[in-house]
């Protein structure tokens, strides 16, 4: 060779060098913009608590992409598509130099682009910033390929291309791609079906196989022979895969849950996730199991209020310790058009009576009352407002336990008078009643009769305080998502996650009280009419009918869950079988009993506040000198009031208000004032046992099997049992107590609030 030209070749080696050392240099130490490797266009996933997909809205242009697939070189996919696109993946540092020198070869030779030298790594930069096809945009992929193989693994490099490339249609990603064409998630495919979908990025319009299955077949036989090339898979496998008959059936979107997921839209926007291009998947507090009885159950009992034309219902689980809305049925058929899609877990109602229970603990906290406090349900009127009970009834005098149980209006009033009205409103507004809006004054003292709207949402989240012993949580629909989700929810609304500031509301003793004022086998009971209803989980439940029969609601609680049931007509409509206890209590014990089946179940531990103390039977109040009976309450160490009973006094009768007093006189015919006297027993009767009657206790049968009717004829007035002076509680009316049998001799007595008494002796053997 000439001087010239050995100078020359010397100058053109001495400058590819500097570029190549200015190349890696470069590539070492150039930034490398890995931020846009967590950009797709991504959908956003809905998932359940457990995962899986309930709703999913798609991505940018439409495009269904679920950037989810960790790769693993164990999976079918990640082996197939390594061997249809890259065999040399695992070793070359992002440009393969081997396919580069083939190529050149190939396409200089014969004046035309016969193949490429692309890498799964640089077709990652390519996917990621798309560029027009040159020779600059070759180099450029090539320098941010080896950039981007020193900032990932080859595991994240792999996932990268899976969850990128294109799979037909407006698939992106291969878990978008495995659930549209085989309805399964990309871990679970076979090596079948692996190899088709592996063979599609290559052209995959063309390759379609739900639209091109021969084309396809033959692309998945070219993608399991490489991969027999490669040692991927043995020869029997490749065969077994190639005489595998695979169904593609295009799989519908998830639809699952749908007014649960409109709720959690209504508190996430999906926009807020969508305008960003991250990577998203929203798991929810859904548990799918509890979601399944309560669309269940809901459903089985609309079936039958169908035939009294109420076609609207639904249901809400909280999960007292965290306040995760763990199942939400909007309506009982969400495809049924008009009602079905209205979702009345959301919907504002008229509250009805299941406010009482925050006015009672208040009134607990603030010493007023106690379960066995005696109150009046006597006849009042308010200037132009004359409040009755439901059954358009007084019972006269009734312990706060019973006041409460039986959704007694008057002294509700009475409760909410006594703590101010606007502290009861303020109370209600911290638990987290929104549709409250209008100023106190403008709901009165109908305000703890539910004259204001509610949602049952809202209402069953309030429960979820009593039975967190007081303290107020908002109820939350994210279980977990990524920082960018939580972020977004909290902006977006105050209810969207967990974590947020707790509010004492009420003690732990008047939450216990409450709790246990509406807990009791003999309230279901009561309720049912039936005893084979009776055995029930331990729960505390109280129910609720708006005024005209238009809303019915039972809310129950234990130690683990808020159950809260609506049933009415979206539009408003009353029907006579709107209430409480007869449609929706049903729908909530059916849930409580699928969920505790042995009929089994925490229950609250009593708080160390809470003590025991005497009062009289007659009022609540401790007893003094003249009270003849007293039975055995509980009361708030240091906070409940420690009035003596001011009813009995020497040598007098009972001394009452005079309005009570002249309503005892309308009820009963038997003055209750000092200037009036009247026998004590003439007003009940022990029905049974009969008096002098002996018992046998059966050994070997269970103590629960053998329980001795006491009943006693006393109208609608609460009856008070004690044997041998010892109380054991109390019946209503026609429904019996029933006392577990013991051996030995009883005197048991009977006493109601009237101050009439009776007595019988028994003997169990």
């Amino acid at each position: 060779m000439k001087r010239g030209g050995q100078k020359y070749l010397r100058r053109f080696f001495r400058i590819a060098g500097g570029a190549i050392v200015c190349f890696l240099a470069a590539v070492l130490f150039v930034p490398f913009p890995k931020a846009r490797l967590g950009i797709f266009p991504a959908s956003v996933i809905f998932t359940d608590r457990e995962g899986h997909p309930l709703r999913v809205h798609l991505g940018p242009r439409d495009l269904d992409c679920r950037p989810l697939y960790q790769a693993d070189r164990e999976d079918w996919i990640a082996k197939a598509i390594v061997a249809a696109e890259d065999q040399r993946f695992w070793s070359h540092p992002g440009v393969d130099p081997l396919a580069m020198t083939r190529a050149v070869k190939q396409n200089v030779f014969s004046l035309r682009k016969i193949s490429g030298a692309s890498t799964l790594s640089t077709q990652v930069i390519r996917l990621t910033e798309p560029r027009q096809r040159t020779l600059w945009s070759k180099a450029v992929e090539a320098f941010r390929a080896l950039q981007m193989e020193r900032a990932l693994t080859k595991e994240e490099i792999l996932a990268q291309y899976l969850n990128r490339a294109p799979f037909g249609s407006n698939v992106v990603g291969i878990e978008a791609a495995a659930r549209r064409y085989f309805g399964k998630g990309a871990k679970d495919l076979s090596l079948a079906e692996a190899a088709m979908l592996a063979g599609l990025p290559q052209s995959p319009s063309r390759l379609r196989p739900d639209r091109n299955p021969e084309r396809a077949k033959k692309r998945q036989a070219y993608v399991l022979d490489r991969m027999l090339a490669c040692g991927a898979i043995s020869e029997q496998e490749r065969c077994d895969a190639l005489t595998q008959k695979l169904v593609v059936r295009p799989a519908p979107y998830p639809f699952f849950a749908p007014h649960f997921c409109d709720e959690v839209e209504r508190v996430v926007p999906t926009r807020s996730f969508a305008s960003r291009g991250g990577t998203t998947t929203i798991i929810t507090t859904l548990d799918p199991a509890l979601q399944r009885v309560a669309e269940e159950a809901l459903r089985r009992h609309a079936a039958t209020l169908a035939q009294g034309e109420i076609r609207g219902g639904a249901v809400v689980i909280i999960d007292v310790k965290t306040g995760a809305l763990r199942a939400l049925v909007g309506s009982p058929n969400y495809s049924l058009r008009g009602d079905g899609q209205v979702n009345a877990a959301v919907a504002p109602r008229s509250a009805g009576s299941t406010l009482k229970p925050f006015a009672y603990a208040l009134a607990m906290d603030r010493g007023l009352l106690t379960p066995q406090t005696v109150m009046a349900d006597v006849p009042k009127l308010f200037r132009d407002y004359e409040p009755e009970n439901f059954d358009e009834t007084f019972r006269g005098l009734v312990p706060a336990r019973d006041a409460l149980v039986l959704s007694l209006n008057m002294p509700a009033i009475d409760v909410e008078q006594r703590e101010g009205q606007p502290i009861f409103y303020r109370t209600l507004r911290s638990l987290g009643f929104d549709t409250l809006a209008k100023p106190a004054s403008s709901y009165g003292l109908g305000l703890v009769l539910g004259n204001g709207d509610v949602r049952l949402i809202d209402l069953a989240n309030a429960y979820a305080c009593l039975a967190r012993g007081g303290e107020y949580l908002p109820y939350s629909v994210l279980e977990c998502a990524t920082p960018l989700a939580l972020s977004e929810g909290e902006q977006n609304a105050k209810k969207s996650g967990r974590g947020l500031p707790q509010s004492k509301l009420f003690s732990a003793e008047a939450c216990w009280l409450v709790s246990d004022m509406l807990s009791g086998d003999e309230r279901a009971m009561d309720t049912t009419g039936h005893a084979a209803d009776v055995r029930l989980p331990p729960l505390a439940w109280k129910t609720g009918t708006s005024s005209g029969f238009r809303d019915a609601w039972t809310i129950a609680y234990n130690p683990d869950y808020v159950i809260g049931v609506w049933v009415g007509n979206p539009d408003g409509a009353s029907s006579d079988l709107l209430v409480g206890k007869k449609v929706a209590t049903p729908v909530v014990w059916e849930i409580f009993r699928r969920m505790y089946p042995d009929n089994d179940g925490p229950w609250f531990a009593r708080p160390p506040g809470i003590q025991t103390r005497e009062v009289c039977a007659i009022s609540g109040c401790p007893p003094g000198p003249h009270c003849e009976h007293r039975i055995e309450d509980f009361c708030i160490a240091g906070v409940s009031r420690f009035e003596p009973c001011a009813v009995h006094r020497r040598g007098e009768n009972e001394i009452w208000p005079v309005e009570i007093a002249s309503f005892l006189r309308k009820q009963q015919g038997t003055p209750r004032t000092a200037e009036t006297t009247g026998p004590k027993n003439a007003q009940l009767k022990i029905l049974s046992p009969a008096a002098g009657s002996t018992f046998h206790l059966l050994d070997g049968m269970a103590t629960d099997a053998q329980k001795l009717s006491l009943a006693a004829a006393s109208g609608a007035t609460p009856v008070h049992w004690f044997v041998n002076d010892r109380y054991i509680g109390e019946s209503r009316g026609s429904q019996p107590l029933f006392w577990p049998l013991e051996r030995g001799n009883f005197q048991i007595v009977c006493s109601d609030t009237a101050g009439h008494s009776d007595r019988v002796l028994v003997n169990v053997e």
